[in-house]
């Protein structure tokens, strides 16, 4: 049973990498828009039931935020696709980001350790950052990365991977 904390808190935030949100638009682009060609990017919502699934899991949460760097990687994604699609694919993102109330949060490279940039990138410091900052709020770290789980798990920040959601 959860503590009254957990219930209180639980599904305060939720922090969300680049991998999943790549995947809910890709998802949209390949079944809604037909850009069949990105398809075989698509590496774990690959059904409706995994769509929903997925959320079923986000939508709980009373905020969702991610980092000014990962919007910077899903530019640089949509950039290397069709230059015909990146309209509706920027449409989607921007849907998404307003269907979950997305919040974003800067962390500015001077804040961030060198050398855990050097190993991890500035994307996976800057998450990690928002999640210690917000630790008061017990977030969860959604990623498909398991180095970035791992590294958060070791922080003791809560760490889950969208394919352990979709099992």
């Amino acid at each position: 049973m959860p503590s009254s904390f957990e219930r209180e808190h639980g599904r305060a935030l939720l922090i969300l990498d680049t991998g999943p949100i790549r995947e809910l638009v890709l998802f949209h682009a390949v079944y809604h828009f037909k850009f069949q060609r990105l398809k075989s990017y698509l590496q774990f919502i690959r059904s409706p039931e995994s769509y929903d699934q997925c959320g079923n899991f986000i939508r709980p949460f009373r905020r969702k935020t991610t980092s000014a760097s990962v919007v910077c990687e899903i530019n640089h994604w949509i950039r290397e696709t069709e230059p015909t699609g990146q309209l509706k694919l920027w449409n989607r993102v921007y849907d998404e980001f307003r269907n979950m109330g997305m919040d974003e949060d800067v962390v500015k490279l001077l804040d961030m350790d060198s050398s855990s940039v050097a190993r991890s990138g500035p994307v996976d410091v800057s998450l990690l950052e928002i999640a210690k900052k917000q630790s008061g709020l017990s977030p969860i770290l959604l990623t498909i990365d398991r180095p970035l789980q791992c590294e958060g798990q070791q922080a003791g920040l809560r760490v889950q991977l969208i394919q352990d959601l979709l099992c």
